[in-house]
């Protein structure tokens, strides 16, 4: 019997398109999630899910009991180390492998473009700063032989199911015909992801053990600059664009009103200055593996936010 693959995060944008892609490939899934009816709502017909406080122990433990590989896609804001330490001592407990999809924070502004697994982690930000702590743990476990942990690290994503993200206010706003937004910069490039071929990346890394111990860069099917993506949602939606932007200016005086503003103007960096990571190490060991053009990808969520829209009217 194939083991059992257990998502943390069921009910977020990443762990359910990682919950459809085991269940296209007939995996075995136990979808974990704080609320059970909205979990249910958003995934495949059979599923089994389960009810899990993240930040306790004994919960996440009984969780993960029985599991062969466990992913981490948990989005807990300030608590993710500690919630990250309770999924490794569930995964030790069920001898389980673990997965831990991150993002490229933990480099801070980068020194090499294409930034490659071996850029330093020189994270000055409080998020990045975080992250990179909990990574380190993370690889420091796998490295005493307690469990097995892989990291894809993922770029900005866009698809199905992401909401409260300036990529959402995008295609809401194209939707609306309203301007759309971009942060930063309109003209510098940055990588962005179908949200399906992260989760195809996170399982298909799962499934290769010679994967684990390692960071593995999946940037996606291309950078774009924000005014070329922003057009290209438009286009989908077969409407003239309406651009704007963002600067740092506005974010740091909009922070003094809306103190949570602040967690953008740490990871602005991103968007003020090219942000391009160096796939070839997973395109060198997955040759297989191929990236959803962003067109196909930008008309899909376009398909899932007019219907998602539609039903709210």
């Amino acid at each position: 019997m194939a083991e059992l693959h257990t998502v943390f995060g069921a009910s977020g944008a990443l762990g359910c398109a990682v919950v459809h892609h085991l269940e296209a490939e007939g995996l075995p899934i136990r979808a974990v999630a704080r609320d059970a009816t909205k979990a249910a709502e958003m995934l495949p017909e059979g599923v089994q899910i389960v009810t899990c406080d993240a930040t306790d122990p004994l919960s996440v433990t009984e969780a993960c009991h029985g599991s062969g590989v466990i992913y981490n896609c948990l989005y807990v804001g300030d608590q993710m180390k500690e919630v990250a330490a309770h999924l490794l001592a569930g995964a030790r407990e069920a001898g389980a492998r673990l997965v831990h999809p991150g993002n490229a924070l933990v480099y801070g502004p980068l020194q090499q473009l294409p930034a490659r697994e071996d850029h330093p982690h020189a994270a000055n930000t409080r998020r990045g700063i975080m992250r990179k702590e909990t990574e380190a743990m993370l690889m420091e476990a796998h490295a005493r032989g307690e469990v097995p942990v892989v990291i894809p690290r993922l770029s900005t994503f866009y698809g199905a199911h992401v909401h409260g993200t300036f990529m959402s206010m995008i295609f809401e706003a194209a939707y609306r015909g309203h301007k759309a937004v971009w942060f930063g910069r309109l003209d510098v490039p940055h990588d962005l992801i179908y949200l399906p071929d992260a989760a195809a990346a996170c399982v298909l890394l799962a499934l290769n053990e010679d994967a684990y111990g390692q960071v593995w860069h999946v940037p996606g099917a291309g950078p774009l600059t924000g005014e070329d993506f922003i057009r290209r949602v438009f286009a989908a939606y077969g409407k003239a664009p309406k651009i704007g932007a963002r600067g740092r200016m506005f974010f740091q005086l909009a922070s003094v009103i809306a103190p949570r503003v602040g967690d953008v103007v740490e990871v602005l960096y991103q968007f003020e200055q090219p942000f391009v990571m160096d796939g070839s190490k997973f395109s060198a060991a997955y040759p297989s593996f191929e990236y959803t053009p962003h067109d196909l990808g930008i008309q899909d969520t376009v398909n899932w936010y007019r219907d998602y829209f539609d039903a709210g009217e």
